[in-house]
């Protein structure tokens, strides 16, 4: 799918949103909390959280939607970073 992005757990209002970056909901799976299955716009139900990625991701925009095998999900958890921070990381703005 991409390099990566910025996650949380939290809702992102779109007007929020910096310039360049995409916004997507995560919804997490019927069964139990933890594992994340569909990236899309506006998920309501089983919201898992927020992904910011520059740019766009092509299958999310065409097909509206993006479901994820178990090994697509996946991130460092070595620390938090707030969205300012990982942006500088990355060069970005």
């Amino acid at each position: 799918m991409g390099e990566g992005g910025y996650f949380t757990d939290l809702r992102v209002s779109r007007d929020s949103v910096p310039k360049g970056f995409s916004c997507y909901e995560v919804r997490h799976d019927d069964e139990g909390w933890g594992n994340p299955v569909e990236i899309a716009k506006g998920i309501l139900v089983n919201f898992y959280g927020t992904l910011l990625v520059q740019g766009n991701l092509e299958q999310v925009e065409k097909e509206g939607y993006c479901f994820l095998e178990e090994n697509d999900w996946n991130y460092s958890g070595e620390r938090n970073f707030t969205l300012e921070e990982y942006m500088e990381v990355r060069g970005i703005g």
